[in-house]
């Protein structure tokens, strides 16, 4: 028979405590094994990097309206002095000087006589202010508001018919332009292509029965109602549709646009301006970050006036309601730079000037020279 051992009780304690030693021991390692994993897993969460929030397209050049909109929820404010000249009349494509406009072309109010008073140079230089808000991250709105000054070179002839020169007057008009009110909506985008509609309104704050003076046939000075074109406004509510695409990738950027200028109806003289069709075509180069060069060619087709102010009756070519629209081409260059290049991160210039390649004027009417601007943004 097997004889059973004996343990005795001072022995059996000692073998427990040697096992909850153990037990703890071994608890403490995987507690302290799962705190590292713990540990080296957050550590590898939190040096992650954050997901890259893509960057803004580049700017699009200043003369676009519609293609760049203001960040949800900031506003962005802008100051635009822009200047143009006109000079040499054109019927359709053709210059014509002031000899034969005097000598050929008849007056409005009355086919038997002809012109006596013939422009010879305009200047036109206009400060906008504009202010443009994000709504949410797909509208923004847009609100402009401004002034503009008209200057004229008028050459009077002598008497009823001829064309033998009385003398030159220098007239101008200045005063409130028209304040549009306009939204942009985004209705497509992915990492290149945009797609952006745009619509406004024009309310008619500028005044369209500025008056001047100009020497006239008999050697007198007469103050009359001042032509058309030399009215700060249209007088009218006009609506303005637009719709612009936009694209990028890498330095290259590029895209096309369409506004229009439609009035709804004519004011209390009597006339409403023809309808206006914009077109722009573009391509820009970002160098390095926060400066980027633009080409730009802009056409336009526009329709004469309809209707007439029997108040605008100086015998010349601008009192023609006839004598205003057609056709112009013209080629731009431009720059969009950053202020952070001098310390003003929110501040942006954007320059651009071009002059005309192609006209056909309903004339004859005073053609372009050359047309020049800035803005300063500031994104608040």
């Amino acid at each position: 028979m097997r004889n059973n051992a004996i343990i005795d009780p001072q022995t059996i304690r000692r073998r427990s405590s040697i096992a909850a030693v153990a037990i703890s021991v071994a608890a403490t390692v995987i507690a302290a094994s799962g705190e590292a994993r713990a540990d080296k897993v957050a550590t590898k969460s939190s040096s992650a990097p954050a997901p890259a929030t893509p960057s803004p397209p580049p700017p699009a050049p200043l003369g676009v309206f519609g293609a760049d909109m203001a960040a949800a929820g900031k506003l962005v404010l802008s100051v635009i002095p822009q200047f143009a000249n006109l000079s040499t009349s054109l019927i359709g494509t053709r210059p014509v000087s002031s000899q034969e406009i005097a000598a050929t072309v008849p007056y409005f109010f009355n086919p038997t006589q002809k012109l006596r008073l013939v422009p010879q140079n305009a200047a036109v230089a206009t400060q906008t202010v504009a202010l443009a808000y994000g709504v949410t991250k797909e509208l923004s709105v847009v609100f402009t508001a401004g002034m503009i000054e008209r200057n004229l070179d008028m050459l009077t002839f002598r008497g009823l018919a001829g064309i033998i020169p009385r003398g030159m007057s220098y007239t101008g008009t200045a005063g409130l332009t028209d304040f549009t009110l306009s939204g942009i909506y985004r209705i497509y985008q992915d990492p290149i292509h945009r797609i952006q509609l745009n619509a406004g309104v024009t309310f008619p704050t500028g005044s369209n029965t500025n008056t001047f003076t100009l020497l006239q046939p008999d050697g007198t000075y007469a103050t009359s109602r001042a032509f058309y074109a030399m009215q700060p406004g249209a007088g009218t509510f006009d609506f303005m549709p637009g719709v612009v695409y936009a694209g990028h990738l890498e330095k290259w950027s590029w895209g096309v646009s369409y506004r229009g200028r439609f009035p709804i109806a004519a004011n209390r003289q009597g006339y409403l301006w023809g309808d206006l069709h914009e077109f722009n075509g573009w391509g820009g180069y970002t160098w390095i970050p926060g400066l980027t060069t633009t080409f730009r060619v802009n056409a336009s087709i526009q329709g004469p006036i309809r209707g007439y102010d029997p108040n605008i009756r100086g015998r010349a070519q601008a009192a023609n309601p006839n004598f205003y629209g057609g056709e112009r081409i013209e080629l731009f260059g431009g720059a969009v730079i950053s202020g952070k290049f001098v310390g003003y991160e929110n501040v942006t210039l954007a320059v651009e000037a071009g002059a005309p390649v192609y006209q056909n004027l309903n004339g004859p009417q005073l053609s372009k020279n050359w047309q020049a601007g800035m803005a300063l943004r500031w994104k608040i």
